[in-house]
């Protein structure tokens, strides 16, 4: 069953997501709900998004809910990625109850020197993780829901959505901050099975990080991988199986970090250490990231596994400090969400 403050819509949605039980004091917004619709999506692969939503909603103080069908009465948000069927699923519901959906961006769509770059590289660029034609398929279908979006979201500072406005005419965008973390400490990880792994990746297996996989297979570590999708809860146990959780970019040249990545692994009490990344979006405050063309890369990986709770105290206070910061610049879009619940006539519960 779903906790306090995270309403169950559908009993199809089989996990449950946390939230503070406190708000910031407004009883509005804490009557007012904001559901997130995830009928276009397995619940596996987005179960990290719904964390961080639930989390930031309710720490503000929003009642949240998550199921497979809109609900009329709330605000619904929906998590890009739209085929045709999807895509006209949405239209349906907007054009029957004259509402409009806020929509969460996931993937790094930029728009630059008049090119729609997809991942940083141009549209119908060939790799191994989104077949081009997908890529097309799914713009394509975003385009065609613009009229019925009220706004987009970005969790925390990634996707940037460089000049988004320009392709999208008149698209707002707005960034959630980022939600608080519980800090575990030493005797929660004592109580807990002791470590079994040195290093864990449980990403999609990439051609390329296949080889990342096997660089990082280093003589006296132990080192696994489910090499597929697995759930939420799995993936949380092997977090606290293992003492560093590693990061592989999906490509040689990629450029961001896995936000979901790294705070899954903090809130297990772990820190992230990522192979051939140069990141310097906000979530690189939190996470060790190491340069493979450095020598000593390896010794430094050791480093860290033989030290593994000192470096995930260094990374939560990494954390504590970056939210903070973040949330100073960005605040809470609730302007934004008030406007929206006056225009879809969505009142306070």
């Amino acid at each position: 069953m779903p906790t306090r403050g995270v309403q169950p819509h559908h009993t199809d949605v089989a996990e449950s997501w946390s939230q503070p039980d406190e708000d910031d004091g407004s009883t509005v917004r804490a009557r007012l709900r904001v559901h997130l619709w995830i009928y276009n999506h397995s619940l596996y692969g987005i179960s990290d998004q719904i964390e961080y939503f639930a989390g930031a909603f309710g720490h503000n103080g929003y009642t949240v809910s998550v199921g497979r069908k809109p609900v009329d009465m709330a605000l619904n948000v929906v998590i890009e990625n739209f085929s045709s069927q999807t895509r006209d699923t949405l239209i349906e519901f907007c054009s029957r109850t004259r509402k409009r959906v806020a929509v969460i961006m996931t993937e790094h769509i930029d728009f630059v020197a008049r090119r729609i770059l997809i991942h940083g590289d141009p549209l119908w660029t060939d790799n191994d993780y989104m077949h081009p034609a997908i890529q097309v398929e799914r713009l394509r279908c975003l385009m065609s829901c613009h009229q019925y979006i009220a706004f987009f979201m970005v969790l925390g500072d990634l996707p940037e959505l460089r000049n988004f406005a320009q392709m999208m005419v008149g698209a707002e965008v707005r960034a959630i901050p980022f939600p608080r973390i519980d800090h575990r400490h030493q005797h929660e990880r004592d109580e807990a099975q002791p470590p079994r792994y040195d290093l864990l990746f449980s990403g999609y297996v990439t051609q390329y990080r296949k080889r990342l996989l096997a660089e990082a297979a280093l003589p006296g570590l132990s080192l696994t991988s489910p090499r597929k999708l697995v759930s939420r809860k799995k993936r949380d146990q092997l977090n606290r199986l293992t003492r560093i959780v590693l990061n592989l970019p999906q490509r040689e040249g990629w450029q961001w970090l896995s936000l979901m990545r790294v705070m899954a692994a903090l809130r297990c009490g772990r820190a992230t250490v990522s192979l051939g990344t140069h990141d310097t979006s906000r979530i690189a405050a939190c996470t060790y990231q190491l340069d493979l063309h450095d020598p000593g890369w390896k010794d430094e990986l050791r480093t860290h596994v033989a030290d593994w709770a000192t470096a995930y105290h260094k990374m939560y206070e990494g954390y504590c400090r970056m939210a903070a910061d973040f949330e100073q610049t960005h605040p809470f879009p609730h302007d934004m969400i008030e406007y929206w619940a006056v225009t879809d006539r969505v009142r306070a519960e």
